[in-house]
């Protein structure tokens, strides 16, 4: 493993690999490729340039895209035919993500109305309003003892303490008004949003724990989950509309694909014409 570290060997590997590559073109007396730069490349080349810069190029600046576009070219092609492209994870996750978009293209529809108020009834937790809650609370610093904690609610129920006048400071507040439950989660913690789900109303609860410490909780109002009128949802269905046709227009293009291969697998099972793999015996 040593060895690996050394930079001599690190050199002696990369040397071979350029003198392989000189090698190679001066030994390559094939006929000459044709690069051919067309009206339409080099209007896109400015079109991009534009875009990113505002402005239109100028003629240096569109001689240099073209010159950049040859070297990319000359490269590319040279790569490939020296097999450079195989067995590169990055190559083949692009070619993949290619692949993906070819599917995408047979998904050039617009839904109706009645497509997506049938594909929220089919998904109504997706398009559901999140249930909200308004509370106020108390805060105890980490270390307040448990037994005071309880002794002070008691207190704060029966009316002989008031809670203005109890707790330590707290940087986001003491009251909270309409406040969704994901906002809640985020604020206090999964835990301390599942306690305060379980509270009654009106009175005050605890201790409930937080990331910050100890609290005391009085709910004043809930408003549950409830169905969005379809005027609400219409965009964001028709996003998820067009995402689950995506994902299902690529899984059908990958399983045609996939039935034209017979698969091996390191155990020496096979899988032919699209079959799932079969379990390896133990």
């Amino acid at each position: 493993m040593m060895l690996l570290r050394e930079p001599l060997l690190h050199f002696l590997v990369i040397g071979a690999a350029l003198f392989g590559v000189y090698q190679w073109a001066a030994g390559d007396e094939t006929a000459p490729g044709e690069i051919v730069v067309s009206a339409g490349q080099i209007a896109s080349m400015q079109a991009i340039f534009s875009r990113t810069w505002q402005r239109e190029p100028t003629a240096a600046e569109t001689d240099a895209l073209v010159k950049d576009y040859i070297r990319d070219e000359v490269f590319y092609r040279e790569a490939i035919a020296m097999g450079l492209d195989q067995d590169d994870a990055i190559i083949r996750r692009r070619m993949r993500q290619k692949m993906e978009f070819v599917a995408d293209l047979t998904l050039d529809v617009a839904p109706t109305d009645a497509e997506l108020k049938a594909f929220v009834a089919e998904h109504p937790d997706w398009f559901r309003a999140e249930p909200h809650i308004s509370f106020s609370h108390i805060y105890f610093r980490t270390g307040t003892s448990a037994p005071d904690v309880e002794r002070l609610r008691e207190a704060l129920n029966t009316g002989t303490a008031d809670a203005s006048e109890v707790g330590d400071p707290f940087m986001a507040g003491f009251d909270f008004r309409d406040l969704a439950k994901s906002d809640v989660e985020r604020t206090f913690g999964e835990s301390f949003a599942a306690s305060i789900d379980r509270s009654a109303t009106g009175a005050w609860e605890g201790p409930l724990t937080s990331a910050y410490g100890v609290h005391l909780v009085r709910v004043s109002e809930r408003i549950e989950a409830r169905q969005r009128p379809f005027e609400e949802v219409r965009e964001a269905a028709r996003r998820e509309w067009l995402h689950t046709r995506k994902v299902a227009a690529n899984d059908l293009l990958y399983e045609k694909l996939k039935s034209r291969y017979v698969i091996t697998v390191a155990d020496g099972t096979e899988q032919a014409d699209g079959q799932e793999l079969a379990e390896a015996a133990p």
